[in-house]
């Protein structure tokens, strides 16, 4: 049971009595606590949970905007304390105060930093328990075999009380000796546990078949996460697919509401891996083939990563992909790319943008300095005599600076950082849309989302979600893919017969 007083928002002052073993926080209709009210504008739709782990409460981000945070310190997951002060959404959000917990748990003392004595009772003696000589433990195994003795001492006692060889308790005691340690040290459990078994001398028998079973109950629980997470995407699948081809406007935002709680679910689970088995957790991130763990790769670049990239994205990125590759010409663009890199990613490095955004260079003209668009568009980075204009370009009778490639590429650069600095640095995708269709094009979306209920919000001008809603021109959404097909193309060149330019 956790108990909690509103210290903010529109319902500062209400008390909440928590006794359930998941309580889900956010803005959506589908949570148990729900935080919609205007005042309440930094509380995402599916914000974060409180969950009961070993018998504790414990908080966790569900892919929130703006975090979660306790006692002034942003989390992905913590336990929560009497007097703790959780926040959802940082300093404007929502703040709450934990009043009181169930029943206390017993505090352990923290042992000697270099050298632990233990007195371990022997369960194994015949009649009351007897004392084993102490045993100097060596300091990486200090943790670990103090939470060993004690779980065998435990499991003994238990055992005495019920009047036979089986408490019921076991496997609970064993539960909570294995998260402790892995809270304090981190270590692997199998070669941990054998060193422990080493150290705790005569009670190593019992010790020995505890942590074998304490592993095996880990184990059994990190897989059943891997298999719920598992269930989790193949859903974020199936909801994907429902989205592109459903046309009601009402049934495709039940269809994003639903994506946006199974995507937290999915991030919960993951995160409860990694507390778990950081390795496991690393290798299901990294699942995908390589095309899609490229695509992931230039997106954290930006700061643009999305739990789940839609499935009708990643197939129109692979076909632009294959017909470049299909290309005749390819090599011949990619020589011409490679003449004005240079220049390029000095005038992109100045502004700080990453040279991926170059790109648009190949999918307007490619690398064409002289080309002429029937809009009467010019120059390599086809910019209309009204825009040069505007960077500071001279475009008149006599001169025309767009064919000047110096000179139309550094306003480029300072285009896409306008672009960014009105959009947002993690908006990259928003800003080459925007360069394809028009800044006011996207502005006009952007605008049309914010007569809706909370559209104002990060996450309602995201990318990805005007992608998945449909709100974008069909040709900006395939223009994206398009850009970010090159930057796959050219950053593997050996694997597209692509050689880098050999030193002049």
């Amino acid at each position: 049971m956790v108990q909690l007083t509103f210290l903010s928002g529109a319902q500062t002052g209400r008390q909440l009595r928590l006794d359930r073993s998941v309580i889900r926080f956010g803005r959506s209709e589908d949570c148990d606590i729900r935080l919609d009210d205007p005042q309440d504008l930094m509380v995402s739709s599916h914000h974060a949970e409180i969950v009961v782990e070993d018998g504790a409460p414990v908080v966790i981000d569900t892919g929130s905007t703006n975090g979660t945070w306790v006692n002034g310190l942003k989390v992905v997951k913590q336990r929560l304390q009497p007097g703790d002060v959780l926040s959802l959404g940082g300093e404007q959000g929502v703040a709450l105060r934990v009043d009181a917990l169930g029943p206390a748990r017993p505090v352990r003392a923290k042992p000697d930093p270099r050298q632990a004595t233990l007195a371990v009772a022997n369960p194994l003696l015949s009649g009351t328990a007897g004392k084993i000589p102490p045993i100097l433990v060596p300091q990486a195994n200090v943790t670990a075999a103090l939470v060993a003795s004690e779980a065998a001492i435990k499991v003994a006692s238990e055992r005495a009380k019920a009047g036979g060889p089986n408490s019921g308790l076991t496997m609970d005691i064993m539960a909570a000796a294995v998260v402790q340690v892995q809270q304090s040290t981190r270590l692997h459990a199998s070669r941990k546990w054998l060193r422990v078994v080493a150290a705790v001398g005569a009670a190593g028998l019992l010790v020995a078949g505890i942590m074998g079973a304490v592993i095996w109950k880990q184990h059994r629980e990190i897989n059943r996460l891997v298999s719920m997470k598992g269930v989790l995407d193949r859903e974020i699948e199936q909801v994907h697919r429902a989205m592109e081809r459903e046309t009601d406007e009402g049934r495709l935002a039940e269809l994003e509401q639903r994506l946006a709680q199974l995507s937290g679910t999915a991030q919960t689970t993951l995160v409860q891996v990694a507390q778990r088995d950081r390795s496991r957790a690393e290798a299901l991130l990294n699942e995908g083939d390589e095309l899609e763990l490229a695509i992931k790769r230039i997106l954290a670049k930006f700061d643009a990563t999305t739990y789940a990239i839609p499935p009708l994205f990643k197939e129109t990125l692979r076909r632009e992909v294959d017909l470049l590759a299909r290309a005749g010409n390819l090599k011949y663009i990619y020589s011409r790319r490679n003449r004005h890199w240079p220049l390029i990613t000095e005038a992109f490095g100045k502004l700080g943008l990453p040279e991926e955004m170059a790109y648009i260079a190949w999918a307007e003209t490619q690398f064409d300095a002289e080309k002429v668009s029937p809009a009467g568009a010019r120059g390599m980075w086809q910019m209309t005599a009204g825009t040069a204009m505007e960077l500071g370009l001279r475009v008149d009778d006599q001169v025309d600076e767009r064919l000047d490639v110096d000179k139309q590429t550094r306003a480029a650069a300072r285009k896409l950082a306008n672009l960014l600095s009105v959009f947002g640095a993690d908006s990259f995708m928003l800003a080459m849309a925007s360069y394809n269709s028009g800044e006011f094009g996207v502005r006009r979306v952007l605008v049309q989302v914010a007569q809706e209920k909370d559209g104002f919000r990060k996450e309602k001008r995201d990318f990805w979600h005007l992608y998945r809603m449909r709100k974008l021109p069909q040709e900006t959404m395939d223009y994206v893919p398009r850009v970010l097909a090159v930057a796959v193309i050219c950053g593997e060149p050996k694997k597209y017969g692509l050689e880098p330019p050999e030193a002049k």
